[in-house]
């Protein structure tokens, strides 16, 4: 692990890679790409398959609207990700105001890949 991502564990309490890959062994599992349109045009995920819902920092509005409709299963492991953490970390915080029990910060799209 490098000092990036160690730093980034703390500041956006990302789940660990390793818990990561474990998590994502369950069928139910669903990873959840938080980043913009712009950002899903220059590289997306091809390990794991996703679902998308944009949100940022500040605005989480497009994925609590969208929430029931994408992630119907509230008890499923959900890995949030994004560029480097940051936004995953608020859109786990929307989800569990939702009822979502299962919700984890994967961090950014290089470290699922």
């Amino acid at each position: 692990m490098t000092d990036d991502y160690n730093q980034r564990v703390a500041k956006f309490s990302l789940t660990t890679k390793q818990e990561i890959k474990e998590i994502a062994k369950d069928p139910k599992a669903i990873f959840l790409d938080v980043r913009s349109p712009s950002e899903l045009e220059a590289k997306t995920m091809s390990i794991y398959p996703y679902v998308h819902a944009q949100c940022t920092m500040d605005d989480t509005s497009k994925l609590t609207e969208t929430a029931s409709k994408i992630l119907p299963d509230k008890d499923a492991p959900i890995i949030v990700f994004c560029g480097i953490g940051g936004r995953a970390m608020g859109a786990k915080g929307a989800l569990e105001n939702l009822g979502y029990t299962n919700v984890y910060n994967g961090g950014g799209l290089k470290d699922l890949e």
